[in-house]
């Protein structure tokens, strides 16, 4: 498979070049399998709205990323760790976890502390959120440019929760 995307080789991105699978996965390192994208349930959306005090609606997309928010990051984390939920109710609330921590990493601090505990419940439960950490490691990223802040993070997430021959490399520091 080609495709032409922003990539790097040394640190530099390079707009327009075309790669093809096998040439990226050389330059970045293998690329582990990836886990089945697993997505919010309406009935768990529907729990965490009422929780939370958020109104989305039918038309509501990608309703982590609408309602993240990273002053209120201890409060989801609270709940997370406190509150009984089902699985996809506690997937659900992971999602928005981490486009907060995203958020708070960006522009409110986001604390070595804070992490360490969204990190642990993370690993704990990591077949649960295999997918959404998967996504957040930018896997076919090749430069920090094409990828999100917290992607270095959940990378570490990622290898100390999989076996050695599926852990990604590190992204490179260029970009």
């Amino acid at each position: 498979m080609k495709r032409t995307f922003l990539n790097s080789h040394f640190g530099q991105c390079v707009i327009g070049r075309t790669l093809t699978t096998e040439s990226l996965h050389a330059m970045v390192g293998a690329k582990p399998e990836e886990p089945t994208v697993r997505h919010p349930t309406a009935a768990a959306i529907q729990r965490l709205d009422a929780i939370f005090g958020f109104s989305s609606n039918a038309y509501s997309q990608d309703w982590d990323i609408e309602f993240a928010d990273g002053a209120r990051l201890a409060e989801f984390v609270s709940t997370y760790s406190n509150l009984i939920m089902d699985d996809d109710e506690r997937f659900a609330l992971m999602t928005l976890i981490i486009a907060s921590a995203h958020d708070a990493l960006d522009f409110h601090n986001m604390g070595e502390a804070e992490w360490r505990t969204i990190h642990d419940l993370l690993v704990a439960d990591f077949l649960l959120h295999a997918s959404t950490i998967y996504y957040w490691c930018c896997v076919d990223a090749t430069c920090m440019d094409e990828c999100f802040t917290l992607s270095p993070l959940m990378r570490a997430v990622w290898n100390e929760a999989v076996p050695d021959k599926e852990q990604m490399s590190a992204i490179p520091s260029g970009g």
